[in-house]
């Protein structure tokens, strides 16, 4: 018909931000659930310099939790590791990640991963309106979880990715370095070498 284009699909990518202290499994599920569900064309992992909602910053240096990133990664066609946050250092906003990550890639579709606890604070997101013209929020669902303060933030756009119950957490696996166990089936045999290999996580209290 006439005055009709036939335009390209733009690229779709999930930005997936997080300490990553360390990246376990559970990790890399969520942006396969995310991948499939939401047909991204690619997951790019955003490891923190340190978020702004955490009381605490990382307990791993930044470069070590970006060279575990990167171990975990290997292979993995369509995930791609972003040290932009690492390198501004300071509190990372979720806000400026997106805008440097837009101009560099002006016809990319971006969505932003998150998990139902931290997508029920959204209205405590620095310059979360913004946020919300410029992403599209793909929520890891759990079991009574809701949108809460988050359905009244203006042009808010999201979707839930159905996922089974995981238990996995970075803090169960400092834990676990800590006593001395066994990290088999919580994250990749080349992270859980890693982390052995370089003693992290052993002398916390």
């Amino acid at each position: 018909m006439k005055g009709l284009v036939n335009k390209k699909r733009l690229s779709r990518c999930a930005l997936y931000g997080g300490s990553f202290d360390p990246v376990h499994h559970a990790h890399l599920r969520v942006a396969r659930y995310a991948l499939e569900q939401a047909q991204l064309d690619r997951v790019v992992f955003v490891p923190a310099a340190q978020s702004p909602l955490k009381a605490h910053a990382p307990l791993t240096d930044a470069a070590v939790r970006v060279q575990m990133l990167s171990v975990a990664l290997r292979g993995e066609a369509h995930f791609e590791l972003d040290e932009s946050e690492i390198e501004r250092g300071g509190l990372s906003y979720t806000i400026d990640t997106v805008r440097h990550f837009s101009a560099g890639h002006p016809d990319t579709e971006l969505y932003w991963i998150v998990g139902a606890d931290q997508f029920e604070q959204l209205d405590r997101w620095y310059q979360i309106e913004e946020l919300a013209e410029r992403v599209t929020f793909l929520v890891l669902a759990r079991p009574g979880s809701h949108s809460g303060a988050s359905s009244l933030i203006p042009h808010l756009r999201y979707q839930m990715i159905k996922a089974p119950l995981m238990s996995d957490s970075s803090s169960e696996i400092r834990v676990r370095c800590r006593e001395g166990r066994s990290l088999q089936g919580l994250v990749p045999s080349a992270v859980q070498a890693f982390i052995f290999e370089q003693e992290l996580y052993s002398n916390l209290q």
